[in-house]
């Protein structure tokens, strides 16, 4: 279809992608007829990674901010746009930010959908940053921060990818470290809301029960007067220095948790590298059949085994947890799981690795049935640079072969690749 305000990009099976000339703004629809709901998700290409120094968790705390009135908001003499319309309408909405995007998604009624365009528009350019409006929500998050950095498995993560990298700023956490987020001002946040929530840096996805040429209409009443920051295309490249043997890190605390964590550097999503990955993990410590949790858990030396993957534009760190049960010490338990992987046979391997691939294409299927679950899994396909390849992924998981993931195991345990975390409690 074509418009007079947007340009069409490409589309891709049912998905369509516009940019509206004015600012740059990219629109993604997919039409899902006769459900009476619609879900927006907008997300912008600014998280973790976007930082400076010193000022770690920055994106995180805008995301909050974006839930406090507009000027709008305050000409009416009202509450936050956002919060006014759950409370009237019922309807779902959320926001998160991660290591290469924030997004913020609404799911409601179709007969709303012009109210949340507007409410978009002017939480992109119009949030009144006011101390007023600041200072509690920073209390809010240094609050979340002590909830999470209490979790031993959060504070472990958080070492390891310090150590882990040198350069690249995944090295630090989303939430950010405590001490930056004590210094936070509303002068900062500022700068950092007018420099990245611009259209231009942003996506509006759209999935649901309203027609194309309604959509793009609305879309443009909303956002077409809103202007581009032309500066927010260059997003410095940051290749982390090659790593030359292996890293360790240990945190000790006061109480009874033992783990053992290895953190394995993988590639970029949605590359195969990452999928191959995500299979070797899940083979490991992925369930009830997992090697390790039978290994491991079954014969009671670890009370659990688990593991974190990240779906992140460049190269990332997942971390494998071992919960030792008391049995065994950090130093044994590493040898010994180091050797159980490096003693996996091909038939083992083919005969599970077929179970987890039909497991993995089931649940992407499954995921692919709700608009909310479409525009939360596009929106990591959207950060990765190309959204497109959200339609490869079955493909890609039906051609990795047990020879893959051979050398995928092989690969990730050498010791240029390994930050080992130890935590101990005294």
């Amino acid at each position: 279809m074509t418009h007079k305000k947007f340009k069409h990009i490409k589309t891709v099976e049912d998905i369509s992608e516009y940019e509206l000339k004015t600012n740059g703004l990219r629109v993604l629809f997919k039409h899902v007829a006769n459900t009476g709901v619609v879900t927006t998700n907008i997300t912008y290409l600014v998280g973790a990674r976007d930082e400076s120094v010193g000022e770690t968790g920055v994106a995180h705390m805008l995301e909050h901010m974006l839930f406090k009135p507009t000027k709008q908001d305050k000409k009416n003499k009202q509450e936050a746009g956002a919060m006014k319309f759950e409370r009237e309408v019922g309807a779902i909405l959320n926001a998160n930010t991660w290591k290469d995007r924030t997004t913020y998604y609404f799911s409601y009624g179709k007969e709303h959908f012009s109210r949340v365009l507007k409410l978009e528009a002017e939480r992109m350019r119009d949030v009144l940053l006011t101390d007023s409006e600041f200072q509690p929500e920073r209390t809010n998050v240094l609050s979340e921060f002590d909830m999470y950095n209490g979790e031993p498995e959060f504070a472990l993560s958080v070492a390891m990818v310090a150590t882990a990298f040198h350069s690249h700023p995944y090295g630090h956490e989303t939430i950010g470290f405590r001490e930056d987020i004590e210094r936070y001002t509303t002068e900062k946040l500022q700068r950092f809301y007018n420099h990245y929530y611009r259209p231009n840096n942003a996506t509006l996805m759209v999935v649901g029960d309203v027609d194309l040429k309604s959509a793009l209409d609305e879309i443009a009443k909303a956002f077409a007067d809103l202007e581009a920051e032309p500066g927010v295309k260059i997003r410095p490249e940051v290749v982390e220095p090659k790593q030359e043997g292996l890293r360790r890190v240990e945190i000790v605390r006061s109480g009874t948790k033992n783990i053992l964590a290895l953190g394995i550097k993988h590639e970029g999503f949605p590359t195969a590298g990452w999928f191959e990955t995500m299979l070797a993990l899940k083979l490991l410590a992925g369930g009830a059949d997992s090697l390790l949790q039978k290994a491991l858990v079954d014969t009671g030396l670890a009370s659990s085994v688990s593991y974190t993957q990240e779906p992140t534009k460049d190269n990332n760190l997942a971390i494998l947890f071992i919960n030792l049960s008391g049995k065994i010490k950090h130093e044994e338990m590493e040898q010994k799981v180091l050797e159980i992987i490096s003693q996996i046979k091909d038939d083992w391997l083919k005969k599970h690795l077929k179970t987890v691939i039909t497991r993995a294409i089931n649940s992407e299927l499954f995921s692919r049935d709700s608009s909310l679950d479409i525009v939360a899994e596009l929106t990591e396909y959207v950060a990765s640079g190309d959204w497109s390849a959200y339609f490869a992924t079955e493909k890609i998981l039906k051609g990795i072969t047990t020879n893959k993931i051979k050398k995928r195991l092989e690969h990730m345990w050498t010791e240029s690749n390994l930050t080992i975390g130890i935590y101990k409690s005294k």
